[in-house]
């Protein structure tokens, strides 16, 4: 269980970034919905990528401009570049890439951290994905480098 400073930590975070999200014409805080479907696309295996479906919460249209994946079984890549308009309400795929598979694979939530473009200046946003293709995508990448080490 967290430590009780780091949950006050928390706590106070969380009633402190809806306040400064309203200031100097900001966008309300999250853009983004925080939640979001991660899927592999049919190249997954070469490009080691996945595709994200971003959902917008914010009445304006925005710019997802760059991107990068935090997860247990796959390296972190930096950022790459993104160019995908998102409308009012609406939804966007995005593909980000993938480093190095992780072997053996660690423990935990898989999360996405984007830049997304207001028109009055950017902001990021992490959002958690749903990743169940993730763990048997590093499985196969493990058997496979494991299978090279063994040559």
């Amino acid at each position: 269980m967290p430590r009780p400073s780091v949950l006050r930590l928390a706590v106070a975070a969380a009633i402190v970034a809806p306040a400064l999200a309203s200031c100097a014409d900001a966008p309300e805080y999250p853009v983004l919905a925080t939640a979001a479907v991660a899927q592999l696309p049919t190249d997954s295996f070469a490009t080691r990528s996945i595709e994200v479906t971003l959902e917008s919460r914010w009445d304006g249209p925005v710019v997802v401009t760059g991107g990068t994946v935090f997860t247990s079984y796959f390296e972190r890549m930096d950022a790459v570049g993104v160019d995908a308009a998102l409308p009012a309400g609406g939804e966007v795929t995005v593909r980000l890439p993938l480093g190095a598979p992780t072997c053996p694979a660690g423990e935990g939530p898989t999360s996405a951290q984007l830049v997304i473009d207001t028109g009055d200046g950017e902001l990021l946003q992490s959002v958690m994905l749903r990743d169940r293709e993730l763990k048997p995508l590093n499985a196969r990448a493990c058997e496979l480098i494991g299978g090279l080490d063994d040559e």
